[in-house]
């Protein structure tokens, strides 16, 4: 995928004001380098899996460069603010699932390695029940989202949280990051 069309600023108006430089720094250099070169570049494919095996990081920027092109500025920031929420909650806690999936043990907590910078999005969808039930009310609740009109803490903005995470984690399948899609279950009252 080279020579991929201008769009609005997105490093402008990455929402560095609400997030934490933690939050978001290795996504956003990823984004710059695909900004500047207007290109992904080429992604290896794992012959065990079939599945690509770029890392996290680089994944969130090609997803917000795909995706954040084509969304309203004023939406663009909850954008990239839900996923860096998504980004943080795979840290914390993807080695247990990738332990879990039989992929070994998780580094040395002390040496400090971020799931993202080292995995591919074969598990990213795991996490998601977490995400939305354990991790999204905790996250919401200590960031300043000022503007914000489609995420928070409140029951629609739950659900839209939900629809992003539906998106985004069947995005991943469909482009070959992972093989798990993800379905709402409508409970019947």
């Amino acid at each position: 995928m080279s020579n991929l069309p201008d769009t609005f600023d997105l490093i402008s108006k990455f929402p560095v004001d609400v997030l934490r430089q933690e939050d978001f720094y290795p996504v956003r250099q990823e984004l710059e380098q695909i900004v500047v070169s207007k290109n992904i570049g080429t992604e290896e494919i794992d012959d065990e899996t079939g599945l690509k095996k770029t890392n996290l990081n680089r994944i969130f920027a090609i997803f917000i460069y795909l995706i954040g092109r084509h969304l309203k500025e004023k939406f663009y920031r909850e954008f990239v603010f839900f996923l860096m929420m998504y980004r943080k909650a795979l840290n914390e806690l993807g080695w247990k699932y990738r332990e879990g999936a039989g992929h070994g043990p998780a580094p040395d907590p002390k040496m400090n390695v971020e799931f993202c910078a080292l995995n591919n999005g074969e598990l990213a969808p795991q996490v998601s029940n977490e995400f939305i039930t354990e991790k999204w009310h905790k996250y919401v609740s200590q960031y300043p989202l000022k503007g914000f009109k489609v995420l928070g803490i409140d029951i629609e903005s739950t659900k839209n949280a939900v629809f992003l995470t539906q998106h985004f984690c069947n995005w991943l399948s469909l482009q070959g990051y992972t093989d798990a899609y993800l379905s709402i279950n409508e409970e019947e009252g």
